[in-house]
């Protein structure tokens, strides 16, 4: 009896630890915590001298560059491997490799992060596109589009370079077909801006003059197919067959007009802004406009890299981030205590999970969750870190080949 008792108690333990052991098997594993793209950087301007720091916020890492003038702005390029540093003042386009290209859902690594060989010198650069794995300029001080594929930019000594009529504070998209629209001054406006847009060839051949004119015109974005410049007449709709039309703004907006013009490729959307008038979804089907949020008064307004929600610092330091497709909101929140907006001016770009933002006045960059804007790290930079430019890839697969 006593053996049996014994058999008994032995054969229910080893069950017991068969389930144990079966429940260890099926328990899901924990998830990791949600951490930065190892291939995303971001390239950060100081505001006076010509220092640029490329920062890996995943490791925590910087390297320090020098720029040829300081005060430059940033662009970031469509691979992404790229970044376009751009100085008005000073006649002069840079291009910096960060050695990390974008090939849809996976990176190529290509090599260490340094200077391109070529540099644009046409007077003025002030408008900077990006498509098609080309690098557009357009030049103020003469009205010239330089371009430059990707894969020359260690290659070639200078882009292509051709004038497009007389000089004046300007603009271009690229279509899918390589033509460009590009703004014209007829001087029926007093000022530099351009009233209306013509499209050539990359070689400067007109191939549609104008057939609408403005009051003046200021910023723009494309598609491919169709680009959308603000003008103070309405949002001007130029597709690549040359077809052109204004779609007006709504009922009660008296003079304000929007004067930067997005393209949200994630969500199709084109969006615009104008600081005193706010931000607005612009729908080319429809021929409308509609508001996003209730911000008039803001700091500084962008879309995040993929181009699915835009991010608007207001005045009194409150950022939002909306759905660019929908226009609703998907989080907010005052940064009253982590910088000062009125001081700082701060610039800000975003990955997909990540917010960044720069604070000069502190010497810092601060990174937020996208999802609910809580802090998620601060990252200390020399001197003060202004303008910024997110580059690399924000996708987590490499590839070798």
């Amino acid at each position: 009896m006593k053996k049996t008792v014994l058999a008994s108690l032995a054969l229910s333990l080893f069950a017991l630890g068969l389930t144990s052991c079966d429940k260890e098997k099926t328990k899901p594993a924990p998830t990791p915590a949600e951490t930065e793209s190892t291939n995303v950087r971001l390239l950060v301007a100081d505001k006076t001298s010509r220092a640029l720091t490329l920062l890996n916020p995943a490791k925590n890492e910087q390297t320090a560059f020098q720029a040829t003038h300081g005060g430059s702005s940033l662009y970031t390029a469509g691979t992404g491997r790229w970044a376009v540093v751009a100085n008005a003042t000073n006649s002069l386009v840079e291009f910096f490799d960060t050695g990390i290209e974008r090939h849809d859902d996976h990176v190529h690594v290509v090599g260490t992060s340094k200077w391109g060989l070529t540099k644009a010198t046409a007077p003025t650069p002030s408008h900077v596109y990006s498509s098609h794995n080309q690098v557009s300029i357009f030049h103020d001080g003469d009205a010239s589009i330089s371009y430059v594929p990707e894969n020359q930019l260690h290659t070639a000594a200078a882009p292509t370079n051709f004038v497009t009529g007389p000089a004046h504070h300007g603009a271009m998209i690229r279509f899918d077909n390589g033509n460009y629209a590009v703004t014209h001054k007829n001087n029926t406006v007093a000022g530099s801006l351009p009233e209306q847009v013509k499209i050539v060839t990359a070689q400067g051949t007109v191939v549609h003059l104008p057939s609408v004119s403005t009051q003046g015109i200021h910023g723009d974005a494309g598609d491919g197919q169709q680009a959308l410049f603000g003008s103070s007449s309405g949002v001007l709709v130029v597709k690549q067959t040359g077809e052109q039309r204004l779609i007006p703004y709504p009922a009660g907006a008296g003079a304000n007009w929007l004067s930067t013009i997005y393209y949200a490729k994630a969500a199709r959307t084109f969006l615009g802004s104008r600081n005193g008038y706010g931000v607005f979804r612009i729908d080319p089907v429809s021929n409308t406009m509609t508001s996003v949020g209730s911000t008039t008064r803001f700091v500084r307004a962008a879309l995040d890299d993929a181009g699915e929600t835009m991010l608007v610092l207001g005045e009194d330091g409150t950022l939002t981030v909306y759905d660019a497709a929908t226009g609703a909101r998907r989080a907010s929140r005052s940064l009253g205590g982590l910088l000062d907006v009125a001081a700082a001016t701060p610039y800000l770009v975003a990955s997909r999970h990540y917010v960044y933002l720069t604070n000069a006045p502190q010497g810092k960059v601060h990174m937020l969750r996208k999802d609910n804007l809580a802090d998620q790290a601060t990252f200390p930079v020399s001197g003060s870190p202004f303008r910024l430019a997110l580059v690399g890839a924000d996708v987590d697969e490499e590839s070798g080949h």
